[in-house]
């Protein structure tokens, strides 16, 4: 087998049993029982569990945060909903994935730093264009930002433990009106 290919195969399996169990209850055994391979072998292709999870949510993170830097409108209400309509769409699409990186975020975020494809930076490169443009009142970029991150991800958060039973995208409306309020503030 390619490189490549187990390599692919690791992560997916490592992914589902992220999700399904906890980062924490999952073993590098449990890992490379679930690809078919000894534990030691595992070790060729990640140093360590945690490389694996970091490699996972960094690469994750780096793939929404570019999808959403490429969302365009022609004033920032667009671009709003485009960009909560497209993380609604991933998460109904990609659900494992997304799923990961809500239950990883904590930790990964913690060893990320700014970039132009974090999903935050680019949501607050947003709203401070806004501001700039005269598009929603002025304020302080990186609550704007936290709070219109949090009515979604809260959202989705909700989704994974059975709160709420409908897809992202059915409430996608719903989340782009709360998210424009709190962009535009209160009126």
């Amino acid at each position: 087998m390619r490189d490549g290919t187990t390599r692919a195969r690791i992560r997916h399996e490592a992914m589902k049993l992220f999700v399904a169990s906890g980062v924490d209850a999952v073993s590098v055994r449990d890992i490379a029982d679930a690809v078919g391979m000894n534990a030691s072998n595992l070790y060729a292709h990640y140093r360590s569990k945690e490389a694996l999870i970091g490699e996972l949510f960094a690469e994750g993170y780096a793939e929404y945060g570019r999808l959403l830097s490429e969302v365009s409108g022609r004033d920032f209400a667009t671009r709003l909903d485009g960009m909560v309509r497209l993380i609604c769409r991933l998460h109904d699409e990609d659900a494992l994935r997304f799923r990961f990186l809500l239950l990883t975020q904590q930790g990964g975020l913690a060893r990320l730093q700014p970039s132009p494809t974090n999903p935050i930076d680019v949501v607050e490169a947003a709203v401070r264009d806004a501001i700039v443009a005269g598009d929603i009142p002025p304020g302080d970029p990186a609550l704007i930002s936290a709070m219109i991150v949090g009515i979604v991800i809260q959202a989705a958060t909700f989704r994974l433990h059975g709160r709420l039973v409908c897809g992202m995208v059915e409430i996608a409306d719903t989340l782009v009106a709360a998210c424009l309020r709190v962009a535009t503030g209160p009126g």
